[in-house]
């Protein structure tokens, strides 16, 4: 009698999801970071060595970022680009395709198990650590024969594929990033984000005293070929592996790559989830004054907007104000303006 193989594997709850999509992104918990009252524990919490990162807005967004020392976190629904954080999971690739290429990667993993299992589903780490301690040819051949029979039959509408997919769909309304880039000299950012230069740039200080949010982003990555999560081989994958860390990488790709096209942002994401009783698509969180190193304005702003900033600076004691122009270079020049 030949084995047959499930090839059903049912994902996570969405609250050990959560817990494990913060570890991915943050190694401990944020709350842990708060906690941290010394220098050293501080300077653990860091992913870079950056001093500062920038923030582009209009000029009426920025206003009120000044007046209410807020900074908006936004759920990846409300992202100008619907190729950013994917708004549905393996999107255009047929079930069936999944399931094959799930066999193809169990059958894989029988003929020449790894060293290490210590990632793969339990399930399928117990058929490998079985075959790794030995078994006879006509069991292995069984094996693999009921892995061929299973994706022959699984249905296309397979229970785990649209559990992922319905979980997908819970997690991004409560999703929360902040997008920040590296430079307040992109001209294409100073366009498509400022306003058409009519807006402003506000620096982000990373301070370690004030254990600052932005001492955690991590920088979107721009790969020339497709992620391997959005093939078919990449959720067989996926479906193989240890539940939490399936989850960590999924998240972790679709958060922190993008299209080529969109590197000239060099853009640096921060992550979190909106916590009750917050609702809606996006979260205003605090801004320490001290947090704010400069601000930016544009070269075309209107003087309104730059007199109603440069009012509202002035709460801001530490900050740094330069006006932006454009030479006869095409280059961006910045002067600073005196309190």
């Amino acid at each position: 009698m030949a084995f047959r193989v499930s090839l059903h594997v049912k994902p996570m709850q969405w609250s050990n999801g959560q817990k494990a999509y913060n570890k991915a992104l943050h190694g401990t918990p944020v709350n842990a970071a708060l906690a941290a009252k010394e220098d050293d524990m501080r300077s653990l919490n860091r992913t870079h060595n950056r001093e500062s990162f920038f923030k582009y807005m209009s000029a009426p967004t920025a206003a009120v970022v000044l007046e209410r020392r807020t900074l908006r976190w936004s759920s990846p629904l409300l992202f100008n680009d619907p190729f950013d954080v994917p708004r549905e999971l393996s999107f255009g690739i047929r079930p069936e395709d999944i399931v094959r290429a799930l066999a193809r990667r169990i059958s894989n993993l029988i003929e020449q198990p790894p060293e290490d299992t210590s990632r793969l589903e339990p399930k399928v780490r117990l058929i490998v650590e079985t075959v790794k301690k030995g078994i006879s040819a006509d069991l292995k051949a069984q094996l693999l024969a009921g892995l061929s029979d299973s994706a022959e039959t699984l249905r296309p509408t397979d229970q785990s594929m649209d559990e992922f997919r319905q979980m997908w769909r819970d997690l991004l309304p409560q999703f929360r990033i902040l997008c920040l880039t590296e430079s307040p000299s992109h001209t294409a950012m100073w366009y498509h984000y400022a306003d058409q230069y009519r807006g402003a740039v506000l620096e982000l200080r990373c301070d370690d005293e004030l254990d600052s949010a932005w001492r955690i982003a991590k920088p979107v990555t721009y790969p020339t070929s497709k992620p391997a999560v959005y093939t078919e081989d990449g959720w067989a994958e996926i479906l193989t592996t240890s539940k939490n860390l399936a989850l960590e990488d999924l998240l972790v790709v679709a958060t922190y790559t993008k299209a080529p096209d969109w590197s000239y942002e060099k853009e640096w994401r921060i992550t979190s989830f909106s916590r009750p009783p917050e609702s809606g698509l996006f979260t205003d969180y605090r801004l320490n004054p001290q947090e704010l190193a400069g601000i930016y304005l544009g070269p075309n702003i209107s003087t309104p907007d730059r007199e109603r900033i440069l009012s509202l600076a002035a709460q801001y004691p530490s900050v740094a104000i330069q006006q932006v122009s454009i030479g006869m270079t095409r280059e961006f020049h910045f002067s600073s303006v005196s309190g």
